[in-house]
């Protein structure tokens, strides 16, 4: 089942990836999260979705609607249980919500979640986390620490998907080391290549 529409919440390039900033300037961060987001719509639009960014951002609006994607306005204060909520409000009826931070994520790995044929989706991240939800109709969204366990109490019978493209995202040093050990696509190496203090 491909949903309806994808929703990609985006926070303001020159904000987000704060948490990079023992290992990765300010400018890298802002190019690092551009790409990285880029690379994960394109990635969604080839699994055959409509992938549609989230966002209350305006320049983070204006760099999606010129590479051709659709916006949805994030409320104002709603954080990402809010961003998601406006994705199932803009869908006709299923819908999925992808997190843009996933350097590896893959073709397979989205068309894997797609598949399933249970009426929920859920793809925890290494954490705990959420990286990617799928359902149809209203939805409770209770991101934050640990939501995966919270998500899955609110979906009951939500098939779990669980793939390093799907889990690993990029938070922090650490998640960077362990992007470029399992071996991170040319483009996100020659981006952080300038960085030398993290291994490769």
């Amino acid at each position: 089942m491909i949903p309806d529409i994808v929703g990609v919440p985006i926070k303001p390039f020159g904000v987000a990836k704060r948490r990079l900033g023992p290992a990765v300037d300010a400018p890298t961060r802002s190019r690092l999260g551009r790409a990285v987001a880029a690379n994960t719509l394109t990635m969604v639009a080839a699994s055959g979705a409509t992938p549609v960014v989230v966002t209350g951002d305006d320049g983070v609006a204006e760099w999606a609607q010129a590479g051709g994607f659709a916006v949805v306005i994030e409320p104002p204060g709603g954080g990402l249980d809010g961003a998601a909520a406006a994705v199932t409000g803009a869908a006709p009826d299923s819908w999925a919500v992808v997190h843009a931070d996933l350097p590896l994520v893959t073709v397979a790995d989205l068309t894997a979640a797609w598949r399933e044929a249970a009426p929920a989706v859920l793809a925890p991240s290494v954490d705990g986390g959420t990286n990617l939800i799928a359902g149809a109709g209203p939805m409770r969204f209770r991101y934050g620490p640990g939501s995966f366990h919270r998500h899955l109490a609110t979906m009951p019978g939500a098939s779990v998907v669980t793939r390093p493209g799907l889990a690993l995202d990029l938070d922090t040093p650490g998640d960077l080391a362990a992007v470029l050990a399992l071996g991170a696509p040319d483009w996100l190496v020659d981006l952080l290549s300038p960085i030398a203090a993290l291994p490769r």
